[in-house]
């Protein structure tokens, strides 16, 4: 690697390249010229944020808000911070028609239309009284690398940043290098947005979604960010061994998910909505039909009116090419399907933000899901993420830019010491034998993956996964080598890995109920009056704190009792 470091002065930093990163950089650009947008990949398109699955959660001036407030909240089971989701029904239905007035700019369609040229909305996953705007997801991030350059704002695809730079407290920069060409950068800004998605292990779910490690959330961390919510790492459901984005629409058009007897067996779980049951549902449903000998799971698509197909075909391009090159139609044939942790991505925990998109630290602000995703609770309704993406990616732009213009001009001087930050990077590259970084992924995986660790889970279980993790972090992280700069950039992803996979094993353990994601055999009840709590981790002393904190309920008093989770559902006979 070169050991000259190249220093990049902006006003505002922004790492991430997804709808989060985009918003963030052309609403920071409304206030200050010297905006500076960070990649790990191929910004816009390239990023997650493309592989949305087809909806967005609109409110739009017609609906019923309070009715919409009341369903978010509910089926987040009250977790959710109420201020946000305020804020979410306000102000996301403007950001989508700027969105699709830059499609049309660019000859793109982001929002599918009705024969009335009304946006097209379903019910999807969750929804009762809401409605899922049917979204494409790659016309979208086309369109906002498109708005991005045509600003010129400046953008750096390839690179990634590995450290935050902290003085007196304050966030002043950070700290990567180049994932091609070796060079290190230091990058002096007066704030920097945190916009580069989770840690999703490296499920294979869609590529851009393994390629979230958890860089962002891990910086955070070690700069003294509190995070929040981790115990509500989440999953997805998913055909199984094939690549895909997309399960939105296919629970909205009629998919149905049976078991090995032929059962659409979400109605246990979820009487009211059946196989469009919530992820919080659906996992567990699934986890608790294996292991009742009631496997394997299908989803059921034959159904599927051909007006739908058609659109499932327009909007779900890479889906539909995924079920042909693996032989399978997907409208004629049961579609083999499972269940897949991911993490803190897409939903999950992260970074504790106030309404401001502000972390706890100064100068350090957190969008999409980097963030703790405030206005889903646990996970409340489908398309809410990606939404809160446009919604947060353009406050944390707006804030980061009058927190800069309010500094002086001495306070933006730096000039850090970055030579630990090389020695750190660059260990692993320097080792002659050890341990390559994708044998360290796969025993994370092993440790955290196993459906009675991430689904149905005990104290005993989640303990002895964590002594694991530990015996990782302790003996093998160390070892772990690259032999060039591909396998330097997995070193670092693996260090992230084992870093948010401590957050969420010791984020679960602590909560001491069942509730969302978290299913506790051994608590096996949601309890309101000692659990309605945010699940809180930060640094300290070199050691890993967790707390729990209340949180205000202004618009929707949940109940103060104890009663059986909404997400585990029981066995009765259908």
């Amino acid at each position: 690697m070169r050991a000259i470091t190249n220093t990049i002065v902006s006003d505002i930093l922004i790492i991430g390249g997804g709808a989060g990163g985009c918003f963030s950089a052309l609403r920071a650009k409304d206030f200050l010229d010297n905006i500076l947008v960070i990649s790990k990949g191929y910004l816009g398109p390239g990023t997650v944020s493309a592989t949305i699955g087809g909806g967005a959660n609109i409110c739009f001036p017609e609906d019923d808000q309070q009715a919409w407030m009341e369903e978010m909240i509910e089926r987040g089971e009250y977790l959710n911070d109420q201020e946000w989701v305020k804020i979410q029904l306000n102000e996301v239905y403007p950001l989508a028609m700027q969105l699709e007035k830059w499609g049309e700019e660019y000859g793109l369609k982001i929002f599918e239309k009705d024969e009335n040229g009304k946006i097209l909305r379903r019910k999807a996953r969750g929804n009762i009284n809401t409605l899922t705007s049917v979204t494409n997801g790659f016309p979208m991030m086309e369109a906002l690398r498109r708005k991005v350059l045509e600003r010129e704002i400046r953008v750096m695809e390839r690179v990634m940043v590995n450290n935050l730079v902290v003085e007196e407290g304050r966030v002043v920069g950070a700290f990567g290098f180049h994932c091609r060409s070796g060079e290190f950068y230091l990058f002096k800004a007066k704030a920097v947005v945190l916009a580069a998605g989770g840690c999703s292990f490296k499920v294979s779910l869609c590529s851009p979604a393994a390629a979230c490690t958890g860089e962002a959330q891990r910086m955070s961390y070690e700069a003294g960010a509190v995070l929040r919510n981790i115990d509500q790492a989440m999953s997805q459901s998913n055909p199984k061994g094939i690549e895909m984005h997309g399960m939105t629409l296919f629970a909205s058009v009629g998919g149905k998910f049976l078991n090995g007897q032929g059962e659409e067996f979400m109605l246990r779980y979820d009487p009211e909505v059946g196989s469009r049951a919530r992820l919080t549902k659906l996992v567990v449903g699934m986890a608790k039909e294996v292991e009742a000998g009631r496997g394997p799971i299908y989803l059921d698509l034959t159904a599927t009116s051909p007006q739908d197909q058609e659109m499932l075909r327009r909007v779900l391009p890479q889906p539909i090419k995924a079920f042909e090159s693996a032989n399978i139609n997907p409208f004629m044939e049961k579609i083999p399907w499972t269940v897949i942790f991911f993490g803190t991505q897409t939903h999950g925990g992260g970074v504790h933000i106030d309404t401001r998109c502000a972390s706890n630290v100064s100068g350090l602000y957190a969008a999409g899901d980097t963030s703790c995703a405030p206005e889903h609770g646990t996970w409340s309704i489908t398309g809410l993420n990606i939404a809160f993406a446009w919604l947060s990616g353009y406050r944390a732009g707006q804030f980061a830019s009058e927190y800069a213009q309010n500094l002086s001009e001495e306070k933006s001087l730096h000039e850090p010491n970055v030579d630990q930050f090389i020695e750190a990077i660059t260990a692993p590259i320097k080792r002659t034998k050890g341990i390559d970084p994708d044998q360290v992924t796969y025993k994370i995986q092993e440790v955290l993956f196993p459906y009675r660790v991430c689904y149905l889970r005990n104290e005993a279980r989640l303990s002895e996964a964590l002594d694991r993790l530990e015996e990782i972090q302790e003996q093998i992280l160390p070892q772990v080598r690259a032999r060039n700069l591909h396998e330097l950039v997995k070193a670092v992803e693996v260090q992230s890995m084992a870093c948010i996979a401590e957050m969420i094993l010791r984020s679960v353990l602590f909560r001491k109920e069942s509730r969302g994601f978290v299913y506790r055999e051994d608590y096996p009840m949601t309890d309101n009056i000692k659990w309605l709590k945010w699940v809180m981790v930060k640094k300290e002393d070199d050691k890993m704190k967790v707390w729990a904190e209340d949180f205000p309920t202004p618009y929707l008093e949940p109940p103060r009792e104890v009663y059986p989770p909404r997400c585990a559902g029981d066995f009765q006979t259908l």
